[in-house]
């Protein structure tokens, strides 16, 4: 490029950066500021994560609120979790109820059943690490028949019975184990009450000694049966 070239090229330049500029002049002078918004925080946003509530690291690379503990020590992407360490038990610190953690609801609290051996991880192999559920990849439920011989899956809420007088919960039972149940009367302040010879009222629902058994077992019709009558007085 000569000289004359050179310089008549730089003049180009020079009115255009002077056009330029009249268009930026035109368009902030004697105008109000646009609103913005300022927040505060690091500047440097390739270390700035998303906090979210998945457990593990989240999507790419972190700010997952670490809900196991087995997760504290977090693994490379795709690498799964070890084993909990069977010599070392610890609690973590999270809990449930109005103040921590919250509640847990009781139309929305569900029990699952799982099939470990048809389930997979994300490398595709049988999940044997039940304690890190951000690694799996395909879960199945296990099934059960109903009595409309209808196959479903064994996932439900959980039934309970709430107890105005206590504030507490208790669970509908569908199965007693009749030489674990005991039946038992508590008085006013929830302890167990005594009868007058001071015995607590609190017995198992089935004894070997059937003189002290509150129900026998059926051999004929194969249930269980209650006995049909209480004689006060009588052994």
């Amino acid at each position: 490029m000569t000289l004359n070239e050179r310089i008549t090229f730089l003049e180009q330049q020079v009115k255009d950066l002077i056009s330029k500029l009249g268009t930026v002049q035109s368009q902030t002078q004697n105008t109000d500021k646009p609103p913005r918004t300022i927040i505060g925080g690091s500047r440097i946003t390739g270390t700035s994560y998303p906090i979210d509530p998945v457990s593990g690291r989240g999507a790419i690379s972190g700010g997952g609120v670490i809900w196991n503990s087995i997760e504290q020590n977090i693994p490379k992407i795709n690498i799964e979790s070890s084993l909990p360490d069977s010599s070392t038990k610890s609690y973590n610190q999270h809990s449930h109820s109005r103040y921590t953690g919250g509640a847990l609801i009781k139309d929305v609290l569900e029990i699952v059943e799982i099939d470990w051996d048809n389930s997979i991880n994300k490398q595709g192999n049988p999940i044997t690490n039940k304690y890190t559920p951000r690694n799996w990849a395909n879960i199945v439920f296990k099934k059960e028949t109903n009595s409309n011989k209808e196959e479903v899956d064994k996932i439900g809420l959980l039934d309970l019975v709430f107890n105005a007088d206590t504030s507490t919960w208790g669970v509908a039972a569908y199965e007693i184990d009749v030489k674990k149940c005991y039946l038992i009367e508590r008085d006013a302040d929830g302890v167990v009450a005594l009868d007058s010879k001071g015995h607590q009222k609190r017995s198992p629902l089935y004894n070997e000694d059937q003189t002290k058994t509150s129900v026998v077992w059926d051999e004929n019709a194969q249930c269980w049966r209650f006995y049909a009558a209480y004689a006060p007085g009588e052994p």
